[in-house]
């Protein structure tokens, strides 16, 4: 008789938390900002982020006082070949970053570059230095590792545990603007790490090129 009565009880308790979990699933709904918000892949310095929709490594860091950017071009007429260079300088420090990146399968584009500090304060990629400087417009392809440039202009003192934060084009469209209630949900995020600590810090400062030449291709 106490087994049954005891069955029973456990029995009926399990229904009820069996109800209260579908209660609170069909009333739980996610804001729009929880349903905004990017599934981020954190890695560390070298380490390939894989997201699943694109893979991203950090290759090489660089620190600059100043950049060279040198661009040629030739005349369809005469056959000449002109260079032009131009200097941009900065009260704070360029940080050029090179990223490989592959796709699993369709090609993506990666966009939204971003230097993330360690207290979540973002830079975005300067408009200083155009796209045929670093070629960061390319689509990220199946099959081999596509060679990406990110220029930032930040403070040095941004750069302790800073993280450089790429992801892929919405495909909301023309919705973004027009029909801002359609988000696009859960984007892949790959956040990596640029500077661990304020060591690796001090070593790219102190190893900074007063300037950087930059090719247009």
């Amino acid at each position: 008789m106490a087994g049954r009565l005891l069955r029973r009880i456990g029995n009926g308790t399990i229904a009820l938390a069996v109800g209260a979990a579908a209660v609170y699933a069909h009333t739980y709904v996610m804001d729009q900002q929880a349903l905004d918000a990017p599934l981020t892949t954190h890695v560390a310095a070298g380490a390939v982020a894989a997201t699943g929709r694109f893979s991203a490594r950090i290759d090489k860091v660089v620190a600059a006082r100043t950049l060279k950017l040198r661009s040629t071009s030739k005349s369809a007429l005469s056959g000449t070949t002109t260079t032009t260079e131009t200097t941009v300088g900065t009260p704070d420090v360029f940080v050029v970053v090179t990223l490989s990146a592959t796709s699993p399968g369709d090609p993506e584009y990666l966009q939204d570059p971003r230097l993330r500090t360690r207290d979540d304060v973002e830079y975005v990629a300067t408009d200083r230095v155009g796209e045929e400087f670093t070629l960061s417009d390319r689509p990220v392809q199946q099959g081999w590792w596509v060679k990406l440039t990110y220029v930032f202009e930040v403070p040095p003192a941004a750069l302790p545990g800073a993280s450089v934060v790429v992801t892929v084009s919405t495909t909301n469209g023309i919705y973004d603007s027009v029909y801002p209630g359609r988000y696009d949900q859960l984007l892949p995020e790959a956040s990596m790490t640029l500077t661990p600590d304020d060591a690796a810090t001090r070593r790219l400062l102190d190893e900074a090129e007063p300037s950087l030449e930059m090719e247009a291709s």
